[in-house]
């Protein structure tokens, strides 16, 4: 593969081009292509008589190098399973489809086991907005030091961040105004903010949702169905469509996601390279 030094607009068309063939599953690396091309990590290429072939991307995220790839047959996941590892970085995080993420660790040779994740497409036009409702606010997150104090503890309690080094890196607070950007957002409970969820990506047609957090003594009380219900609606009236992932071991969270009109299309998985 080939490391992308000089991003011309034809080169950004061409990469493009080749992953919105995926959309669905492409959202990560799209958005980085489209909204922070000037700080988009390292980005990797493969090419076949001048085509693109795959396309590997990695950014360090504050927590690790968060990880997307995309090809669409084993020939191309070797080289970039062999790009990964020439490059020795510590704390790769990969993300994609269950399958290609076992066969990129398989071609590491690593004995590990993979936690499937299930990744969902909301069902557009089938919201279903039914339960018991919950006298609650849910409102964006500004750029302002109270807000950001609120989104460190979040980002703390949902990364479950311990050393001084960890917590430093996931509130990195340039990192947060970035987010910024794309919307992060709480949800309010009598005068109190007790969750939060962002949006980490964003394409012609979807919206990812993340981070989805709901402080532990307000858990398990139908507060996280009330913070997802507000992030539908915000995708929603921006004529998206929204998608979000969870692991296959969270019920809580996959009858939520359920109940709430996410449709099953494939599965993922997040990964930590051992």
């Amino acid at each position: 593969m080939k490391k992308i030094e000089e991003f011309t607009k034809e080169i950004k068309r061409d990469i493009l081009d080749f992953l919105y063939k995926d959309e669905l599953f492409n959202v990560f690396i799209i958005h980085f292509i489209e909204n922070e091309w000037k700080n988009i990590g390292e980005l990797y290429i493969s090419e076949e008589n001048k085509e693109i072939t795959g396309v590997l991307h990695m950014k360090f995220d504050g927590n690790s190098y968060f990880t997307n790839f995309y090809t669409k047959d084993d020939k191309r996941l070797k080289e970039i399973a062999q790009q990964i590892e020439s490059l020795n970085y510590k704390r790769v995080l990969l993300a994609g489809k269950l399958k290609d993420v076992r066969k990129i660790i398989e071609l590491l040779d690593k004995e590990q086991d993979v936690t499937p994740n299930i990744y969902y497409k909301f069902e557009l036009n089938s919201f279903n907005d039914r339960g018991i409702k919950i006298d609650s606010n849910f409102r964006r997150a500004e750029d302002n030091n109270k807000d950001i104090s609120k989104i460190k503890r979040f980002l703390v309690g949902f990364f479950k961040a311990e050393t001084p080094e960890e917590i430093n890196n996931i509130t990195n607070e340039q990192k947060i105004l970035e987010e910024l950007k794309t919307g992060i957002y709480f949800l309010e409970y009598k005068n109190e903010t007790i969750g939060m969820a962002r949006f980490s990506s964003i394409t012609q047609k979807y919206m990812d949702i993340t981070t989805v957090y709901i402080d532990p003594k307000y858990q398990k009380q139908g507060f996280g169905r009330e913070l997802m219900k507000g992030m539908i609606r915000t995708a929603l009236s921006l004529d998206k469509i929204p998608v979000t992932q969870t692991s296959k071991l969270n019920i809580g969270a996959r009858k939520t996601y359920e109940s709430l009109d996410f449709i099953k299309q494939e599965d993922y998985a997040f990964e930590f390279i051992k």
